[in-house]
């Protein structure tokens, strides 16, 4: 779940390093007018990845979904923003919780750092608070005894393993059959949508509220591929492109003759970037396939802006 929190490490240390070269190193480049827009366009982009990276630590983060364990809410490829603020933070994952505004809710969808490999993030449902028992019983869930209506829940192999049988032992048994266990204070039990297919609190227990960085708050995007993103991209480059074109028109017959020439020459400019970029668009559309772009912008439309529930 962190390929994009990498990008944005990544990025912001390039243009540090950036920043501190033209200001320090080479503060010719700087102060040359002819780098003006160079500098001011880099000036810019440093602020915005500082005031990115600040609302993650603090209130928003991005995260991808990499595996089906949260299956059919959450799908591989969702793009998802989780809410940091609202249960508080933990200095390292060490610390009590401060500044904490509510507790983590039974159902709610919460993401946490792996309690057996602390450089993973994991994102899993809330099924157990502390002072909860939990069992498990033939892929039902019961706490405190009474049966879990859980309508989010998918099963994809019907058939149920006990833990009582000997072929069954160990992974498969604790899969379909688990507990009476009661949750310690400070802990929560969770558990994948997709139970038949989650490695969760039935394996390694429940997480410390110290581990958990947030709640699944919404979808904002759903991988489509990246022939299908270059094709959509290219097709929307190309039709904000026309429409600076016309509006370079209407330029082109008001204003002085400078004004008239620098017109023609930006409309001439985004001739090409609208050729370019539908032909780009229309390329790809046929290489991937009508029906195939045309699933694939569906699933987007579907997912999209989606609340997480």
């Amino acid at each position: 779940m962190e390929n994009l929190n990498t990008i944005l490490y990544i990025g912001a240390a390039v243009l540090t390093v950036v920043e501190m070269i033209i200001r320090w190193v080479i503060p010719s480049f700087r102060k040359n007018p002819g780098f003006a827009a160079w500098v001011e366009t880099i000036d810019s982009l440093w602020v915005a990845m500082v005031v990115a990276l600040s609302l993650k630590a603090i209130l928003l983060q991005p995260f991808t979904i990499p595996s089906g364990s949260m299956e059919d809410t959450l799908l591989i490829g969702d793009y998802i923003l989780v809410k940091k603020y609202e249960y508080g933070y933990s200095l390292l994952n060490k610390t009590p919780r401060f500044l904490q505004f509510k507790k983590p809710q039974r159902r709610e969808i919460l993401v946490f750092v792996y309690p057996e490999d602390h450089t993973k993030d994991f994102i899993k449902r809330c099924v157990g608070l502390p002072g909860d028992v939990i069992e498990y019983k033939d892929k039902v869930l019961y706490v405190n005894g009474e049966k879990q209506e859980e309508p989010y829940v998918k099963h994809i192999d019907p058939a149920i393993f006990n833990r009582s049988d000997y072929f069954s032992r160990g992974l498969y048994g604790t899969r379909d059959n688990f507990g009476p266990v009661t949750v310690a204070a400070g802990h929560y039990f969770m558990m994948g949508d997709n139970r038949d297919n989650s490695l969760d609190s039935r394996y390694w227990g429940p997480v410390d509220e110290q581990l958990i960085k947030g709640r699944a708050w919404a979808i904002y995007w759903h991988s489509v591929g990246l022939p299908c993103f270059f094709s959509l991209a290219g097709g929307v480059v190309a039709v904000v492109s026309l429409i600076m074109w016309v509006m370079a028109g209407r330029k082109a017959g008001a204003g002085d003759a400078a004004a008239q020439e620098a017109a023609k020459l930006e409309r001439r400019s985004l001739l090409k970037t609208i050729g370019i970029s539908a032909g780009i668009c229309v390329l790809l559309l046929v290489w991937v396939g009508p029906a195939t772009y045309k699933e694939k912008l569906l699933d987007l439309k579907s997912r999209i802006f989606m609340v997480v529930k």
